[in-house]
């Protein structure tokens, strides 16, 4: 009977992209390689891309050489060429990359392919990350509530909300072959958000998500990361859905198209108050909230208007 033919098994994909993290990197190979289930219920093809560091990384990853289906340590274009350079040497059903200074948790194989066995239609697959400080220690949980593309490209109401459960973050989310096929890869010439932008050409393509409630991976909060760099991340993002904004995409109503390209230019202008000289910059920020009081409902105001008010107070009692 053709029930008894047996089925292959499903094959996970993931890239780490490394770059002088050797104080984390191994426990990232480690959590990639000793997902329970592997060889019996899925097959695993690992690349970890290294950028040709000179901390002992090459060192580390060599030791994991015969687990790894491939590895390198040579100078790259950044991190997005490392992820891509990782995919064109693997192939399979899901795909995923995780940083070197994150890592899954145990079990996040068996619960991602649980959910695609689940919605096989979706192609966007993720679950709760959960953020570690830089000792590992739990901070809090997220869960992303966006399914729709009209949602992804609403940055004050999920990525610059203060409720963080409203976006991905990164090393909980894993696709499909058919995502990986038709979104072609990560932007290399993004620094910050090409994760942001690999989501947003899938779901423009009305790409379809799902998620569970159990927490796949661990996003570690450190001085170093390159996500610290807040402003030049915002202003990035801004860029990436820009192109959106003046269209005449029908699945944004001319409502939310007119409000999201107001935030748009609000948070533009309240990250550039920062270049001012110091005695403009808090009464450009109060000018701004006068003639658009919904920026006092924006946490990324506030933050500006504290730092620079200090700032402001600091100096002239220092004088």
């Amino acid at each position: 009977m053709i029930s008894d033919i047996p089925q292959p098994r499903p094959v996970f994909c993931i890239v780490t992209p490394s770059y002088n993290q050797a104080e984390f990197l191994e426990q990232t190979i480690e959590s990639v390689l000793s997902q329970r289930g592997c060889g019996s219920t899925f097959e695993l093809r690992y690349a970890v891309i290294d950028g040709g560091s000179r901390d002992g990384s090459a060192e580390i990853i060599a030791k994991y050489a015969d687990r790894l289906t491939y590895w390198c340590s040579e100078r790259d274009r950044g991190q997005s060429h490392a992820i891509n350079k990782g995919f064109q040497r693997i192939e399979g059903d899901l795909y995923g990359y995780i940083n070197s200074d994150d890592y899954y948790l145990p079990d996040a194989f068996l619960n991602v392919l649980a959910l695609h066995r689940q919605h096989p239609t979706a192609d966007l697959l993720h679950g709760i990350c959960r953020k570690v400080d830089a000792d590992g220690q739990h901070l809090l949980d997220q869960l992303s509530d966006i399914k729709r593309f009209a949602q992804l490209i609403d940055l004050w109401n999920h990525w610059l909300h203060p409720n963080p459960n409203r976006n991905f973050i990164q090393p909980e989310v894993f696709w499909t072959r058919r995502f990986q096929q038709r979104v072609k890869g990560f932007n290399e010439t993004l620094h910050f958000t090409m994760d942001f932008d690999f989501w947003l050409r899938g779901l423009n393509l009305e790409m379809e998500v799902a998620r569970i409630e159990t927490p796949l991976a661990a996003f570690r909060m450190h001085a170093n990361q390159k996500t610290a760099s807040r402003d030049a991340s915002i202003l990035e993002l801004l860029d990436r859905i820009a192109p959106y904004l003046t269209s005449d995409d029908p699945r944004i109503t001319p409502e939310q198209r007119q409000r999201l390209l107001r935030h748009s230019q609000l948070t533009r202008t309240v990250i550039e108050a920062a270049t001012l000289p110091p005695e403009r910059r808090v009464a450009t920020l109060l000018s701004l909230a006068a003639d658009d009081p919904s920026l006092l409902r924006s946490p990324l105001y506030w933050r500006y208007l504290r730092r620079n008010g200090k700032r402001m107070f600091w100096k002239r009692n220092a004088a």
